[in-house]
């Protein structure tokens, strides 16, 4: 091991790194970049399109951003509101259409397959008594 100083900077290392330690400390360091994340004013129901970009420039001003250059009629009016209470999207409903709710099959064990095998023929449905058994033997 080596001590060594470099730009004022003590390092203690192998002698075949002090090389590459140096390289490193020459380098100049990276400029810090501004961060992307954006800042969002509080929206009011009495602000106008117009108020909120202001408030949006000046609350990002230091990402030095360009200024919009959209120029649309009512930028100055303040917009509507919706009405909770009704449907944005008004759709014709399909008179024939009706609801079928799907039901997803159960596994049962092969014991309680027999029991309700057992239960449909005793009351006389051969049919569903071997639906039953078909089913619990997959």
């Amino acid at each position: 091991m080596i001590n060594f100083e470099h730009t004022g900077v003590k390092i203690k290392c192998k002698p075949e790194n002090a090389a590459q330690y140096r390289r490193l400390m020459d380098k100049p360091p990276k400029a810090k970049s501004i961060s992307e994340k954006r800042d969002y004013p509080q929206w009011h129901a009495e602000m106008s399109t117009a108020d909120y970009l202001q408030k949006y420039l000046i609350l990002n001003d230091r990402r030095r951003m360009i200024a919009c250059g959209h120029d649309c009629p009512n930028i100055y009016n303040i917009p509507a509101m919706y009405d909770g209470t009704t449907a944005e999207v008004l759709e014709e409903l399909d008179p024939d259409y009706e609801y079928t709710p799907t039901i997803k099959a159960r596994k049962i064990t092969a014991k309680q397959a027999i029991v309700q095998a057992l239960d449909a023929l005793k009351a006389g449905d051969v049919d569903t008594a071997q639906c039953i058994l078909t089913e619990a033997l997959k």
